[in-house]
């Protein structure tokens, strides 16, 4: 479209926007995964005892991969935003 001016150049295309939000859905995905690992297996566990958080019929392998598939999810997520959004700082930049 041109060379834009003014506010219409630093507002995002919904592109590039919906390219954002999946990177933040991303990131938090991750970081759910992640603590659900600590609070599951790791040292956050041994801290509190008197908190289960297994998921399914006391099962912690279950718990624990379904954790791990949140952190890997949104781990992809994140990668595929990245990705588009630097596609797209490529096409303007030509």
């Amino acid at each position: 479209m041109g060379s834009e001016s003014g506010l219409q150049a630093m507002i995002p295309s919904k592109k590039e926007i919906g390219f954002m939000v999946m990177d933040g859905f991303g990131l938090f995905l991750s970081i759910t995964g992640m603590a659900g690992i600590t609070l599951i297996v790791g040292p956050l566990n041994l801290v509190i005892k008197d908190l289960d958080y297994t998921l399914v019929f006391d099962n912690t392998a279950l718990a624990f991969l379904i954790c791990l598939g949140f952190s890997v999810a949104g781990g992809a997520l994140a990668f595929v935003a990245k990705s588009g959004l630097r596609a797209m700082e490529r096409q303007k930049e030509l």
